[in-house]
């Protein structure tokens, strides 16, 4: 199973992604966990991948190139270059937003988890 897992910029509540990882993971063992390198939850989630042996795949957003749409050129980027069999979208603003509405019309399922 390919899992990306996304959020807002500042979303910092790395107990709650673990919780969620932990159990998506032993409901359905993820292989390969993409994510986009948030500076609060990335190294986090990548931990948590290398506990439970799962590969990692991590896209940062290309400041210097994109500027201000650095994450949305990323997200979009991401989404189709990493072919995730699921998104688990922690809360998150506008771009996170326009990512899951991108996998739900690409027909990937999306999970949402809110606070």
């Amino acid at each position: 199973m390919r899992v990306l897992i996304c959020a807002g910029r500042h979303y910092a509540d790395t107990k709650m992604s673990r919780q969620v990882l932990d159990a998506y993971h032993r409901l359905h063992p993820v292989h390969v966990l993409i994510h986009g390198g948030s500076q609060y939850l990335g190294s986090e989630v990548e931990d948590w991948a290398r506990e439970t042996s799962v590969d990692v795949v991590r896209y940062p957003p290309n400041w210097q190139r994109h500027g201000k749409q650095a994450e949305r050129h990323r997200n979009q980027f991401m989404l189709a270059d990493s072919r995730p069999d699921v998104v688990i979208a922690l809360p998150g603003g506008e771009d996170t937003s326009e990512l899951v509405s991108r996998a739900k019309d690409c027909g990937i399922h999306v999970l949402t988890v809110e606070n």
